[in-house]
């Protein structure tokens, strides 16, 4: 007797139980025990009530449950205590369906155990074939929101939007990505709602279904109503809602579509939501203690909101990774500090993904001979001349692509020539000059490159200008970095041991002296007020440019520059950190916010000011504070001063964001992708120009 099981597979609230109803009316085996109807779902959920309560007892087994989108680990499929799980299942499996040919098995924790039901069905003989169901992920959020205002469904609410969004991607992520050895098809719920019958056809040609009856047809038109769709377009209140992330979501829904699907874009599309997932997985461990708040009542994630930010911006495009990844780096600037960043920790990120990856300075000798082993040159802060011109012309003659990187807003002559650069404004006409020159020169370096990559979306939107093609690699901290803060944060505070509190300012450049003017005069409104606090300033800073802090010279401790890893012993010093930029200037909006992960690293919350950057990388009242005005900026640095407990618990998160964010193994996905997706792309203009 042959036996076919059609698993349906998809978040809850996304119209599981339309589709499980309409495939019974349609000849399938619905199971002996259905699990009652109810006001949240007065259709009925069509999944048996033994099997779903089955599931959730697995879910806590492996430390996890249905709210939870932690990922459940290879290795807990593997461990042999599932054999006996397998055994019941069987059991239930049996109980439930008798010994139907045609069974439906429907529960939304299928998704996230479908490993497992896919060996009890084989243990049965039992041929698999899915059914994705799809709903758009804001409604599915809304829909789990919406269950709050019923005391009896409240303990199944998912208060906090951001989290729902992030579980609907965890269910079809896994539904998909462990369902695509079987044969499969997609169903969307208003398409569902729209016109069933087209809807199902997919699933018809999958499986043998018999004809639709009049009176299955009839039954089915009974009960699918337009009412059944509902948490769309506007909210209780009329307000359209905006949850962060939902936009990018909903292109992975179409991704699954395409993935399901057949032709040329199907194992593109499984390698970007592979790729997805992969991404999900590192963000979800680091920030799964903070976290932990049930979802019923937590109505703020901002954590969620983190995660979903982190996914919206990876690389629209996941190639197969060519036979030959060789990357060279070019760098114009060795000796900077931006080197380090965009070079050294490019060449390790790439190396750690399995590039071949290496740098050398761009007037070396052997470059060209360099330039012709790789399979891409990438020159960083490069302006045109002899020297990149020849390996623009060695590029084009290897048919390989020339990429830009640079990570400051100094290739718009008009930010230069407007006195936005603060360090600029203090030269002699003649160097200014020489400033704009260079300007015009980096602006022909990119011009003159297939692609650019940079540090923020602001730099990205000023170099979109310049080239077509922009790609976005964040500032990261390598692993170096890490060993240094951690050795830094075994030190005690100074005021752990003599009270005095002690605020802090970094400076790496001579470029600050206007950013730390926007703060000076309320600090030393402080410093007049707070007798227990203490200034230090650590690097290129002229105390002459700030007059206000004259009489509380005392108290002002100014330390030299270190290098980059040196800083996080200095940093460590502080109780809180100052990251102070003027807000409405290019310039600045460009700049990487690479000064409060440095402090994050070794645990000191920073206050920043509200460039787009800094807001980015600040979780406002979780991982440090945004100051918008110059009296945030007072109330701000007094709120953590007086609050001990607050600058440990903003500390702490902020050293577990910023390695999730901003560390090793984010930086190597994220330059793996950046760099494929430059290959990828290259090719795809190349194979267009042919």
């Amino acid at each position: 007797m042959h036996r076919r099981a059609i698993l349906v597979l998809g978040m809850h609230r996304s119209g599981t139980s339309a589709l499980a109803r309409i495939i019974g009316h349609l000849g399938a085996s619905l199971p002996f025990d259905p699990m009652p109807e109810t006001a949240d779902n007065p259709c009925g959920y069509w999944e048996s009530r033994s099997i779903a309560r089955f599931n959730n007892r697995l879910l806590e087994s492996a430390g996890t449950r249905w709210n939870d989108d932690a990922p459940l680990p290879d290795a807990w499929f593997a461990d042999p205590a599932r054999a006996a799980d397998e055994d019941e299942a069987a059991t239930l499996l049996a109980a439930a369906f008798g010994d139907a040919t045609l069974l439906v098995l429907k529960d939304p924790r299928v998704c996230r155990l479908l490993p497992l039901w896919r060996n009890v069905l084989a243990r049965g003989g039992i041929e698999p074939c899915a059914v994705i169901a799809l709903r758009d992920p804001g409604e599915v959020a809304r829909s789990l929101q919406a269950r709050l205002e019923d005391p009896a469904f409240r303990p199944a609410a998912v208060a906090a939007p951001e989290r729902g969004l992030l579980l609907w991607l965890r269910y079809v992520l896994d539904a998909e990505a462990r369902s695509r050895d079987m044969p499969r098809t997609v169903i969307d719920y208003p398409s569902l709602l729209a016109d069933w019958r087209a809807a199902v056809r997919g699933l018809v040609e999958l499986v043998p279904l018999p004809t639709i009856t009049f009176e299955a047809a009839t039954a089915i038109d009974a009960f699918l109503s337009p009412g059944l769709h509902r948490q769309r377009g506007p909210d209780a209140n009329g307000a359209t809602v905006r949850m962060a992330g939902v936009e990018a979501l909903r292109s992975v829904g179409e991704e699954v579509a395409q993935a399901v699907g057949t032709g040329v874009e199907q194992a593109a599309a499984q390698r970007r939501l592979d790729a997805l997932a992969r991404s999900f997985d590192r963000l979800s461990t680091p920030y799964a203690p903070l976290r932990q708040g049930p979802a019923a009542t937590t109505l703020r994630d901002p954590w969620a909101g983190v995660i979903l930010a982190e996914l919206a911006g990876l690389p629209p495009t996941v190639a197969p990774q060519p036979p030959r990844r060789r990357v060279l780096f070019l760098s114009g600037a060795p000796r900077s500090a931006g080197h380090v960043y965009r070079v050294e920790h490019a060449v390790a990120a790439l190396a750690a993904e399995g590039w071949q990856a290496s740098w050398l300075p761009l007037d070396a000798a052997g470059v060209s001979a360099a330039v012709g082993e790789a399979d891409l040159v990438t020159a960083f802060r490069a302006p045109w001349g002899e020297s990149l011109a020849a390996v623009r012309k060695r590029c084009t003659a290897c048919g390989i692509p020339l990429v830009h990187d640079i990570d400051d807003l100094v290739f718009d002559p008009a930010v230069i020539a407007s006195g936005q650069i603060a360090f600029i404004d203090q030269l002699p006409e003649e160097r200014r000059q020489s400033w704009l020159t260079a300007a015009a020169l980096h602006r022909r370096a990119i011009a003159e490159s297939d692609a650019c990559v940079v540090t923020t979306a602001g730099l990205a939107t000023a170099a979109t200008v310049v080239v077509p093609r922009v790609y976005v690699l964040r500032n990261g901290l390598s692993a170096a970095m890490l060993a240094a803060a951690d050795e830094a944060r075994g030190n005690p505070q100074p005021s752990a041991s003599d009270g005095r509190l002690r605020i802090g300012f970094a400076s790496g450049t001579p470029t600050h002296h206007r950013d730390f003017a926007t703060i000076a005069p309320a600090l030393a409104d402080l410093l007049a007020q707070r007798s227990d606090v203490d200034l230090i300033i650590v690097g290129h800073f002229d105390m002459a440019s700030a007059p206000e802090l004259a009489p509380h010279g005392a108290r002002i401790e100014v330390r030299p520059a270190v290098s980059l890893l040196e800083l996080h012993a200095e940093v460590a010093r502080f109780d809180i950190n100052l990251a102070p930029l003027e807000t409405n200037n290019p310039f600045c909006e460009a700049k990487s916010p690479i000064r409060c992960t440095t402090a994050a690293l070794v645990g000191v919350p920073s206050v920043v000011a509200a460039t787009a950057p800094l807001v980015a990388a600040v979780v406002d009242g979780e991982t440090g504070l945004v100051a918008r005005s110059t009296e945030d900026w007072t109330t701000m640095i007094t709120r953590l001063l007086d609050d001990p407990g607050c600058r440990t618990t903003l500390g702490e998160a902020a050293r577990v964001d910023a390695i999730a964010r901003f560390g090793p193994a984010a930086i190597r996905q994220c330059a793996g992708l950046v760099y494929a997706a430059i290959l990828a792309d290259h090719g795809a203009v190349r194979g267009g120009a042919g």
